[in-house]
């Protein structure tokens, strides 16, 4: 009969046969993308500022949220050694942001430091982070007879219904451009 060894014997065994056999180690993972942006970008944020990013994350914080849905950062211009902060405003906000102007910069100059923008420069029109999308009120040829039929009006109630409905989406529409 044959005796078994003892245990750390055969854990002594076991941990050499795995050291004989054991694979390559594993390949680690990739470094982070992000992590290496920011090394690059921390020390050219330093040096040249903040950037329209950063402001149109942070514009209603910085303008207010009833200016800030009127209004959005666009570039920041530099001439000479001034920054020039352009901003875009849609209809009467404009004005508003101008007479806002020495508060607005205050709050860019907390937020972004020594090299923030020290003037501004407001154009008003149409924002280019909200692209105009006009609502087609032509009916398309494959529509169906069910859907033409229901856009016809019988009574006056429903024609009066129908008038105030296009006259909805004809406001939205001229607030969208």
């Amino acid at each position: 009969m044959m005796r078994k060894p003892s245990p750390s014997t055969l854990e002594a065994a076991a941990n050499a046969f795995i050291s004989r056999r054991r694979g390559r180690p594993a390949i680690r993972p990739a470094p982070s993308a992000g992590r290496a942006a920011e090394r690059v970008l921390k020390p050219l944020a330093k040096q040249f500022g903040v950037g329209t990013d950063q402001l149109r994350e942070n514009w209603e914080e910085i303008v207010g949220p009833r200016l800030a849905q009127w209004s959005s950062p666009e570039t920041i211009r530099r001439s000479g050694g001034v920054f020039t902060l352009v901003i875009r405003a849609r209809g009467p906000a404009g004005a508003i942001l101008q007479a806002e102007s020495r508060r607005i910069l205050e709050r860019i100059a907390t937020f972004a430091g020594q090299r923030a923008p020290t003037r501004l420069r407001i154009v008003q029109g149409m924002s280019a982070a909200r692209p105009a999308v006009r609502p087609s009120t032509r009916m398309n040829t494959s529509q169906s007879a069910s859907q033409l039929s229901e856009t016809v009006e019988t009574s006056p109630e429903a024609r009066l219904l129908s008038a105030l409905d296009r006259f909805g989406r004809a406001i939205k529409a001229r607030d969208e451009r």
